[in-house]
């Protein structure tokens, strides 16, 4: 099956191509495009970035349309996590990260909470429906690879039962990992409209931590479809009580594997 999608459906909604490709199972997707319009380019450039590939060109209304191919359904080793994505390989490290209640939303709109007033989130900011977010950390872990899984925590507000209150949310993927940064120049410019961070807050960070910031580039992968409490977290002896996950909280897969199912979440994951 294809899934065939033109030039200005994609400039809207690019993050849905993977979604509707995900969603119907498809072998391939099927992009075609005019090139006579210098704008056009562009998003030449981000089809090929993600892993299309020029198939030929064919004859629409007199004018030449060019068609980009992506295949699905198998992991190339050999090509980058975002030239293979959505394809994506099990063979990887897998990680809960927490984010605070106030940051989660706008960060991951697509697993808004069902208390939470879908208007707050209706703004049209660009860190919203970016493919690429950031989460800026200063953790001291450092072993994280693009490709590893990252499972999202929602931490439950001030004065909640937090036991309860707290859930896992969503999964995202590692694109890259970048630290060391020069320049503070350097460091917003890799947070520009990815961030869910003021200006403030992100001069801060830099003043307080500069020398250790690390900044993930990631790629939201799915929302969980039933939402899982820290309780059942510590139930299932994936953190130990009375604590919650810290940042890159290190699972193994067999827990990975039980928070797919018992979240009723399917993801489809390739071999090599």
């Amino acid at each position: 099956m294809t899934l065939t999608l033109n030039y200005f459906w994609c400039i809207k909604k690019r993050k849905i191509i993977f979604d509707n490709a995900k969603q119907r199972n498809v072998d391939e997707i099927y992009v075609t495009l005019f090139e006579d319009r210098e704008e056009l380019k562009a998003l030449e450039s981000l089809l090929l970035a993600w892993g299309f590939t020029y198939h030929g060109t064919k004859l629409t209304s007199g004018k030449e349309e060019v068609v980009f191919v992506k295949k699905l359904n198998s992991y190339d080793a050999s090509k980058s996590v975002v030239k293979n994505f959505p394809n994506m390989n099990y063979q990887c490290q897998k990680f809960i990260l927490p984010i605070f209640p106030q940051y989660h939303t706008s960060l991951l709109p697509d697993s808004k909470l069902n208390t939470e007033n879908e208007v707050d989130f209706m703004e049209n900011v660009a860190h919203r429906y970016a493919l690429e977010k950031v989460y800026i950390s200063w953790s001291k872990e450092r072993n994280i690879r693009p490709g590893d899984m990252l499972l999202f925590y929602r931490t439950g507000e001030n004065g909640s039962n937090k036991r309860y209150t707290s859930v896992l949310t969503s999964l995202g993927m590692v694109k890259s990992i970048h630290a060391g940064f020069r320049t503070k120049e350097e460091y917003l410019d890799f947070c520009k409209n990815r961030s869910v961070f003021s200006s403030k807050e992100l001069d801060d960070f830099w003043e307080k931590h500069r020398y250790n910031l690390m900044i993930l580039k990631f790629v939201f992968v799915t929302n969980l479809t039933s939402r899982l409490t820290l309780d059942y977290m510590w139930q299932n002896n994936i953190v130990p009580a009375p604590n919650g996950p810290r940042p890159f909280t290190r699972i193994s897969n067999n827990h990975f594997n039980k928070i797919l199912h018992d979240s009723k979440t399917v993801v489809k994951f390739c071999r090599e």
